[in-house]
């Protein structure tokens, strides 16, 4: 095994696609069907990769059961990037296996964790 690309599936691929962009991701494939919008997109930051799917017909997207959780070289200045586009829901300088993380909730609801060494 190689990788793993885990996926999260959202109500509108465009959407969060632009909100991943504006704390730091970069969009590096997407892929559209004619009259039908963006329907694939993968983020990245540095090495670290996800793709973003459309919500399936008929389901409710359950935020509470996903989560991302990225491991970084630094977390420096994330939390201002972060302010008016995400819910921080904690920041800590020291966890019990010694990372220093900020947990915040995404365009849809996601739990998103960045997680680096203490500085």
């Amino acid at each position: 095994m190689t990788a793993i690309l885990p996926f999260i599936r959202v109500p509108d691929v465009a959407f969060a696609k632009s909100w991943y962009e504006t704390i730091g991701f970069k969009c590096i494939g997407t892929h559209e069907e004619p009259d039908c919008g963006l329907d694939w997109a993968m983020m990245c930051w540095d090495e670290a990769k996800f793709m973003l799917y459309p919500q399936l017909e008929n389901t409710i997207t359950n935020a509470n059961n996903c989560g991302l959780y990225f491991k970084m070289d630094t977390i420096v200045g994330l939390e201002k990037r972060l302010e008016g586009k995400a819910k921080i829901i904690e920041t800590v300088t020291k966890t019990e296996y010694g990372r220093k993380e900020i947990t915040f909730h995404d365009c849809y609801g996601f739990q998103v964790t960045f997680s680096s060494e203490p500085d």
